[in-house]
């Protein structure tokens, strides 16, 4: 069986961050700038998600990247983020000095 190929216009456009959400730039904020409003051209310029969850498995599919080969790991990491760090576990400070 022939390997399967990227979607070389896909990868141009969106991208798969490691928890596999799909970002990709707005549309708009390419020209004919000069009648839009500052506030709006400074929202152009930020990055979207993906809201649709078909959507993004379509785009991931075409891009062909992998969500995560751990997703057990990721989510742990999420709860670890959530809720601070467990009991029993150090966690690492680093304290400035004092100034009088």
């Amino acid at each position: 069986m022939p390997k399967l190929k990227t979607h070389k216009g896909m990868k141009k456009r969106f991208k798969v961050s490691a928890t596999g959400k799909v970002s990709h730039k707005r549309c708009g904020s390419s020209h004919l700038n000069s009648h839009k409003s500052g506030s709006k051209i400074r929202k152009l310029r930020k990055k979207s998600f993906l809201k649709v969850s078909a959507e993004m498995a379509r785009v991931r599919k075409a891009v062909r990247q992998r969500i995560s080969s751990q997703p057990d790991v990721i989510a742990a990491a999420r709860l670890a983020a959530v809720n601070g760090p467990a009991e029993g576990e150090q966690v690492e400070t680093t304290a400035a000095p004092e100034q009088n």
